[in-house]
């Protein structure tokens, strides 16, 4: 039989002391997936404007539109208007998305998380 001084391991607060941290970080990283999947959508609509055949004949607001149409299809609500910036010349179009997006945590904590989204069309 081993007497109390050769024994060692963990004891009940160590372990919660252990686990705190570790459930603070999963519940930080839970609440951040949705605004990271969000973003990916956010790519896809740019990147989906690539397709678009006619759209250096577009005007600015007519591409805004459009990019509106797709948010709302994907339900993105993080994007606002003036989060878009749409520059157009001759040879090509561009468009450059910069966006926060705001977690909430606990009462009074967010978490801010930016984005840039990018892509020029010829």
């Amino acid at each position: 039989m081993y007497s109390a001084k050769n024994q060692a391991g963990l004891t009940f607060i160590g372990i919660v002391l252990l686990l705190i941290p570790i459930g603070m970080l999963a519940y930080i990283i839970a609440m951040a997936i949705p605004a990271y999947i969000e973003s990916y959508s956010v790519g896809d609509v740019v990147n989906s404007l690539k397709k678009e055949v006619d759209l250096k004949d577009k005007s600015k607001e007519e591409i805004y539109k459009l990019i509106q149409k797709r948010f709302e299809v994907n339900d993105i609500h993080s994007v606002e208007k003036g989060d878009i910036k749409i520059q157009k010349t001759p040879a090509e179009v561009s468009v450059v998305i910069d966006y926060e997006a705001r977690v909430p945590l606990f009462s009074n904590a967010a978490l801010a998380l930016s984005f840039h989204k990018s892509a020029v069309m010829r």
